[in-house]
C-alpha cells in the first residue's frame, strides 16, 4: 500500500502560521516599539544625565569607570569609593560607574557612550581594558534585539503563571548605582565552581586591532587635549586562569597595543600589584566583597598618589 500524502493545505496552515509568528516576533524586536528600543532610549537618556551630572561641579574631582560584570563586582560601592577618595586627597570626588553586563565596543557604541563621555568629560576615564582592547567569544550569543525580547516575553509569561521573573540585566544600561543583591555569593563567599570549570574551559579571546577602535581612539585623543586622564583598568583574577582568557602570543599582542596607547594618548594601564588569592573571587573572574574592598583600598591609593 502507498502512503497518502497529506493534502497541500495541510502543510500551508502550520508552515503560515510559523511565518506569522516569526514575522511578529522579529518586528516586535526590531521596531521601535519592542523591548530593546525602549532600553536603547533610557539607555541613552540615563547616561547623559549621569555624565552632566558628574561634570556638574568643576571643583569636584570627576571620575568615570566603565566596564562589564568584572568592573561592577570590582567597585561594588560607588558612594564609599566617592567617600574614600575625598578623604585620602582632601578634595570632594564625584564617582560614575557604568558597569553593563557584556560590556564590548559594540554595546558602548549602542549607547554612543563616547560620544557622551566626550560632551561632558570627566577628569579621570576608567575603562576595562578586556572590553576596549579584547574580542571575547560571542559565538554563543544573541542578537541584542532578539535577547531583549526573549527576555521580555519569558518574563510576561513566567509573571501570568505567577513565577519568579528572571534577572532583567537590561535595567543595568539606564541604572549605575545598583549594588550585588543581599545574600549573593559576593557578600556569602560561595565559590561558583560550574562557572570556574566553564572559564577555564572557554574559548580564548582575540585581541582587538587598534583600527577597530576608531570610535575610542577619537575620544582619547580629544580628551587627552582637554588635559582628561585616561587609564586602562586590568581586573584581578585567579592566576588558575589564562589572564584575560589569553594565549602567550595574544598576551604579547595586547601588551604592543597597550604600549601604543601610552605612546599615542597617554593612557596608562594599571595593575593590581599582587596575586589575589581564590578566596577573593566569586567564580575566578568576579572579585567577591572581601577582593572588592582590597582592590577600592588599591585603587583610591592610586588615585591619591597622582593627585
Amino acid at each position: 500500500m502507498s502512503d497518502v500524502v497529506p493534502p497541500l493545505k495541510l502543510w500551508i496552515y502550520p508552515l503560515s502560521a510559523i511565518a506569522f509568528i516569526l514575522t511578529w516576533f522579529f518586528s516586535y524586536a526590531y521596531t521601535g516599539y519592542g523591548p530593546y528600543a525602549s532600553v536603547e532610549a533610557r539607555a541613552h537618556k540615563s547616561l547623559e544625565q549621569a555624565l552632566i551630572e558628574n561634570a556638574s561641579d568643576t571643583s569636584a574631582l570627576s571620575i568615570v569607570i566603565v566596564g562589564s560584570s568584572l568592573t561592577e563586582n570590582a567597585f561594588s560601592d560607588p558612594k564609599e569609593i566617592e567617600n574614600n577618595i575625598s578623604k585620602a586627597t582632601n578634595k570632594k570626588a564625584k564617582v560614575l560607574r557604568v558597569a553593563l553586563n557584556y560590556m564590548d565596543m559594540d554595546m558602548a557604541h549602542q549607547i554612543d557612550f563616547f560620544e557622551y563621555v566626550t560632551k561632558y568629560s570627566p577628569n579621570y576615564l576608567f575603562i576595562e581594558n578586556t572590553f576596549n582592547m579584547i574580542n571575547p567569544d560571542s559565538s554563543n550569543s544573541l542578537p541584542v534585539n532578539v535577547d531583549a525580547a526573549l527576555l521580555h516575553i519569558r518574563n510576561n509569561i513566567r509573571g501570568a503563571l505567577g513565577m519568579p521573573m528572571h534577572d532583567d540585566y537590561y535595567t543595568k544600561w539606564y541604572t549605575y548605582d545598583e549594588k550585588p543583591l543581599p545574600g549573593s555569593d559576593f557578600y556569602t563567599h560561595n565559590f561558583d565552581s560550574i562557572t570556574f570549570r566553564y572559564l577555564k574551559e572557554k574559548k580564548l579571546h582575540v585581541v582587538r586591532k587598534i583600527i577597530q577602535n576608531g570610535e575610542a581612539n577619537n575620544a582619547y585623543d580629544l580628551l587627552m587635549k582637554r588635559n582628561s586622564k585616561v587609564v586602562f583598568l586590568d581586573p584581578p583574577q585567579s592566576n588558575k586562569l589564562p589572564h584575560n582568557f589569553l594565549d602567550r602570543e595574544s598576551t604579547s599582542e595586547l601588551n604592543e597595543v597597550l604600549k601604543f596607547y601610552e605612546t599615542q594618548y597617554g593612557v596608562e594601564c594599571w595593575r593590581f600589584p599582587r596575586q589575589m588569592a581564590d578566596s577573593c573571587f566569586t567564580d575566578g573572574a568576579h572579585l567577591n566583597s572581601e577582593g572588592a574592598m582590597q582592590y577600592q583600598e588599591w585603587f583610591v591609593s592610586e588615585i591619591a598618589s597622582k593627585k
